[in-house]
């Protein structure tokens, strides 16, 4: 993050700043009774946000996402984004609804 407080765009070469922050949610998408009890469907299980931002111009010109899921048992979900050669750093969040109270 630069001194102004800004970060920069992901997109390798870009010059502008990235004002627009890259995250994740997995969300209840059924009807059936959910894993935790006191969510309704389109609840969010977990949010995840990433260390990588996109500029206003490469966030609404369009982008193409590949999400790659590896299952752990550490309660946490993690996101990184990688943009041609760039990699963020990975930034991980409790996932705060207990695994033990999931029906």
């Amino acid at each position: 993050m630069s001194a102004s407080g800004e970060h920069p765009c992901v997109v390798p070469g870009c010059e502008e700043a990235g004002r627009n922050r890259i995250g994740v949610r997995c969300r209840i998408a059924h009807s059936a009774t959910p894993p935790i009890p006191e969510k309704k469907r389109t609840d969010a299980l977990f949010s995840v946000e990433a260390d990588a931002y996109l500029c206003d111009c490469h966030a609404l010109a369009g982008v193409a996402m590949t999400l790659t899921v590896a299952p752990n048992q550490t309660e946490e979900a993690s996101l990184a984004v990688v943009c041609g050669r760039s990699i963020s750093d990975i930034h991980s969040t409790p996932i705060k609804q207990p695994l033990e109270q999931a029906a």
